[in-house]
């Protein structure tokens, strides 16, 4: 099943492009280097990384979202594949990069061990996560806590990648590890909007709706998704989100 090419995420990974931008350079390229686009969707990365003159593959569990990608991006190569067992070599690569999207691959001590794994001695991987805070993070565990009430949740949450401490162990034996926190720049945009816009294009919400509809609490998560956004409204810094960059060990 296609779980993320459901509805169009490409709404919404164009506005996680800047976040894109931010993590690549976090990759420090010096042009003509092999990086890998990890769960890299509609390929916001590795556009980027194209740019800085890197020669990129990405892969992804989604076959629509990796057609979009290699439409978007034909220079490219895109894979279709998990990244908790990917189809390459050790130290393929010079580095790899993940916009929030290898975060959702399980186990995470697997996923983390193989993105080290493809990325060659001295080489650098860079990881985005979303900071466990804010209105955006309050609306998420609202519609998982609605879920969790109607069935059993299929996938754990991605909080792995939220806790530093949990990154450090998982990512640390590998090398050495720079982490910074960054806000993400949005359109502006009502509560209504926002949450129109999540339930008609974005995949997890689609889910969420598959479930929570026939079982009569959705418009209660409507309700409470949408006060839950309006409170939040001004905060600065919002959402936000954690950069790893992992230097890996000669």
């Amino acid at each position: 099943m296609d779980r993320w090419g459901a509805g169009s995420y490409e709404d919404t990974a164009a506005e996680l492009e800047p976040m894109a931008e931010v993590a690549v350079a976090g990759l420090g390229l010096s042009g003509g280097e092999r990086v890998l686009d990890v769960a890299c969707g509609t390929g916001n990365a590795a556009r980027v990384a194209m740019a800085a003159g890197a020669r990129v593959t990405g892969i992804d569990t989604s076959e629509r979202l990796v057609e979009v990608a290699r439409e978007r991006l034909p220079e490219g190569e895109f894979v279709l594949g998990d990244a908790t067992e990917m189809p390459f070599a050790d130290g393929e690569f010079d580095a790899a990069v993940s916009v929030v999207g290898v975060i959702f691959a399980t186990p995470a001590e697997r996923a983390a061990a193989e993105v080290a794994r493809i990325v060659r001695p001295g080489g650098r991987v860079a990881i985005t996560s979303w900071l466990p805070r804010g209105p955006t993070y309050d609306v998420i565990v609202l519609m998982r806590e609605a879920v969790a009430r109607v069935r059993a949740l299929e996938d754990p949450a991605p909080d792995h990648w939220s806790d530093r401490a949990a990154v450090e162990r998982t990512l640390g034996p590998y090398g050495t590890l720079t982490v910074t926190e960054h806000a993400l720049p949005r359109p502006r945009r009502s509560p209504e909007e926002r949450w129109e816009r999540r339930e008609r294009n974005h995949p997890m919400w689609i889910a969420a709706r598959s479930v929570l509809e026939p079982a009569d609490e959705w418009e209660a998560l409507r309700a409470s998704s949408i006060a839950a956004m309006r409170d939040g409204e001004g905060l600065e810094g919002e959402p936000s989100y954690m950069l790893t960059v992992l230097e890996r060990a000669p």
